[in-house]
């Protein structure tokens, strides 16, 4: 069970998603840290980033994530397997010296 959040709290969180609507709908891909940074550094005003994320999350501002876009983590072809001795060979290139 969450504790509730006091009133002056949530004033000054009010204040806080004013200020995170009015600089995403410029950029709208801009993520929390973006958002903090610049909060912070342009606009002066020192906040916390995991207060940033908090009311971002809480009012759906997060950008979401493009699970397509992920390397792909799994094998796409296997290794070749020797089924017979010397079946497979390899060279080391980066080894041999050639003249000029």
């Amino acid at each position: 069970m969450k504790r509730a959040r006091s009133p002056s709290r949530i004033e000054k969180d009010a204040v806080l998603l004013t200020k995170i609507q009015a600089i995403k709908a410029d950029p709208p891909l801009w993520g929390y840290r973006r958002v903090w940074a610049y909060l912070r550094y342009r606009n002066g005003l020192v906040v916390g980033k995991n207060t940033i994320c908090r009311i971002m999350k809480e009012n759906t501002l997060l950008v979401q994530k493009n699970m397509a876009l992920r390397a792909k983590r799994t094998v796409t072809r296997p290794k070749p397997r020797a089924k017979l001795p010397n079946q497979y060979w390899g060279t080391d290139m980066t080894k041999v010296k050639i003249q000029g």
